[in-house]
């Protein structure tokens, strides 16, 4: 069958959908998410591509597929584990880490916090989950303790590049100071929350569907379009089937066979009618595009 994709359509606003669908454009806003996403289960979305919501039968088999919510579970379970893992950054690893910083600052390297903690919190990352039991699980368990960590500790937007360091140093240090007990305290949890999202997921197949970038499980049935309209906000093109509407009420139209398809793109470039009726109706948030060389 073949696709005619359509513009996401705002939640409860029939004139700007309409307009979107006649004009048949998309919409990118800068950067892709570089934090972990609220609306979407807290997801960090940074590198994932090819998500779709499934429906029916194409949605149950993706939510019987192995390891498909290893990503999801790490990133619930890192707050429900905050409340025992509360081990404070060690001084040597923060004083290391922002000697180093701010060498990196005195040469003009530009630092910022929430573009570089992720990256400085996940470097020995790779290596140590390679030998691990369940290396996936390892991977999402520390990835989820970094983006969490990072998250609380990057709230700098326009100061200087020390003070990005300090706050990258600080969560990438307690991330790392944490990351033993969140491993031990997610691996005793992980088994149900597996099984939870599951059913959650099939529950969702044939009502409103369930979202999957990459294979992997994001979130199910009425949240989704408060999740995509979050990605939209924060730079990421969603198209529609004709088909399909993603509305306040969830999904309608014809879903015997249909999905709706988003993918990232870092290249901004908001269409001219699209940008003036999607500032208007308040649906894309404005944020200023940041970019920071690597460390």
């Amino acid at each position: 069958m073949r696709k005619n994709l359509l513009p996401f359509r705002a939640p409860d606003s029939r004139f700007l959908a309409s307009v979107l669908a006649a004009a048949a454009v998309g919409a990118t806003t800068g950067p892709a998410a570089a934090e972990g996403v609220p609306e979407c289960g807290n997801l960090r979305f940074e590198g994932l591509s090819n998500c779709e919501v499934s429906v029916n039968a194409e949605c149950n088999a993706s939510c019987s597929k192995l390891g498909i919510y290893k990503v999801r579970c790490a990133t619930k379970l890192v707050p429900v584990c905050d409340q025992t893992c509360t081990v404070v950054a060690e001084g040597g690893c923060t004083d290391t880490c922002n000697t180093q910083c701010k060498s990196d600052c005195d040469n003009g390297v530009n630092v910022i916090c929430a573009m570089n903690c992720f990256d400085e919190c996940t470097v020995g990352r790779d290596a140590k989950c390679g030998s691990a039991a369940d290396p996936a699980q390892c991977k999402a368990t520390w990835d989820a303790n970094c983006d969490s960590k990072c998250d609380a500790k990057c709230v700098t937007v326009d100061g200087g590049c020390y003070q990005h360091c300090i706050e990258c140093c600080d969560g990438s240090c307690t991330a790392d100071a944490n990351l033993d007990c969140q491993t031990t305290c997610q691996n005793e949890k992980f088994e149900t929350c597996e099984h939870e999202f599951q059913a959650e997921c099939d529950a969702s197949c044939s009502v409103d569907g369930a979202l999957f970038c990459d294979g992997t499980f994001v979130i199910a049935g009425s949240q989704i379009p408060a999740c995509i309209a979050a990605l939209a906000a924060k730079g990421l093109e969603v198209n529609v089937e004709a088909n399909l509407n993603i509305g306040a009420d969830g999904i309608t139209g014809d879903i015997t066979g249909g999905l709706c398809t988003y993918r990232p793109k870092a290249t901004a470039g908001l269409a001219a009618p699209l940008a003036a009726l999607a500032a208007a109706a308040g649906w894309v948030a404005r944020r200023r595009r940041r970019s920071s060389t690597g460390r």
